[in-house]
């Protein structure tokens, strides 16, 4: 059978997302993704990080600002990309520790950037299930007829730009199921439309897009005259406006919880902030992380902060 498999200059491409095309063609195919999923986190993780911890018993990252969105990277080691799913990952994270006498608390931003883009498109249904409590995914599952799992693929498939062909091989169906699934999101939702195209139409005005909070983004690619050059800056550029302005979000959230709890924060990964506090003061730090983190006077949105504690990152519940 034809599984389309991408070609390089030496061959065929084994890359991760080539194999997923032939996971059920041979038990071989999950047994090798299985060993390089392993081989990437021993390498990365269990082997070097022992190495960088300091003289004070601590992993120190460094945190830069060197991305088109303007989120934080960490670097040696890179912290933001420990595995948050499956047994592996897990496992990892509960060699962070808090101290003797502390708490982790983790605070996460609940779909952030799906906010955001509902907030930039002025989409009625999506807000006021958001003001509501609900939950999203669960709405856009009852809206298209599909199990959450679909919808939640679908919820953060568009806001990043990907069309019916990509969300196809996601969602391992037809491209013409997918695209079905478009249609019928964009007809519950429509106002998610009117942002995309809005961003769009800014995109061809000016060749640049902002934020909520006015930074802007120059795509000089639109003049290259190559298709796929200005394709891929469209899909940038419909994210920009969302994952820029969910950066600036977790920035001012950080300068302000620095004024009124300094020293506590210890990682910042995408839209989670991680607290270590002393288990005396944590009940008290609680409701000033929350209004920290959900009250950003320069916005309104209607925000949402989740919270877990526990004694390592990797066994935190619920609060």
């Amino acid at each position: 059978p034809k599984f389309g498999l991408r070609r390089t200059k030496t061959g065929t491409s084994t890359a991760h997302s080539e194999l997923n095309k032939l996971r059920a063609a041979h038990p071989v195919v999950e047994l090798v993704l299985k060993w390089r999923e392993k081989a990437k986190l021993l390498s990365t993780y269990l082997l070097p990080l022992p190495e960088l911890v300091g003289e004070d018993g601590k992993l120190h990252t460094h945190f830069r600002q060197d991305t088109h969105t303007g989120r934080l990277s960490s670097s040696r080691p890179n912290l933001q990309n420990i595995p948050v799913k499956g047994e592996d990952g897990t496992r990892i994270r509960t060699a962070f520790v808090a101290g003797p006498g502390n708490v982790l608390i983790s605070a996460d931003y609940a779909q952030l950037e799906l906010r955001i883009a509902a907030h930039l498109g002025k989409d009625t249904a999506m807000l006021k299930a958001f003001e509501q409590g609900r939950d999203i995914h669960t709405e856009t599952a009852h809206s298209l007829k599909v199990d959450r799992r679909v919808a939640k693929a679908i919820n953060f498939g568009l806001i990043y730009g990907k069309g019916a062909y990509t969300l196809a091989e996601e969602l391992e169906t037809s491209r013409e199921q997918a695209q079905e699934f478009i249609d019928r999101y964009f007809s519950a939702f429509p106002g998610m439309r009117a942002g995309m195209d809005h961003t769009l139409s800014q995109l061809h005005a000016h060749g640049s897009v902002q934020t909520l909070f006015g930074r802007t983004r120059y795509f000089p690619e639109l003049k290259s005259g190559n298709r796929m050059l200005v394709a891929a800056a469209e899909r940038a550029a419909l994210n920009h406006p969302i994952q820029g302005t969910a950066a600036e979000i977790v920035k001012l959230a950080m300068i302000t919880l620095e004024k009124s709890i300094p020293d506590m924060i210890v990682l910042q990964v995408h839209d989670e902030l991680l607290f270590e506090i002393e288990k005396g003061k944590a009940e008290a730090a609680i409701p000033i992380i929350v209004s920290g983190m959900e009250e950003i006077d320069e916005i309104e949105l209607p925000l949402k902060v989740e919270l877990k504690s526990g004694s390592n990152w990797g066994a935190l519940e619920k609060l």
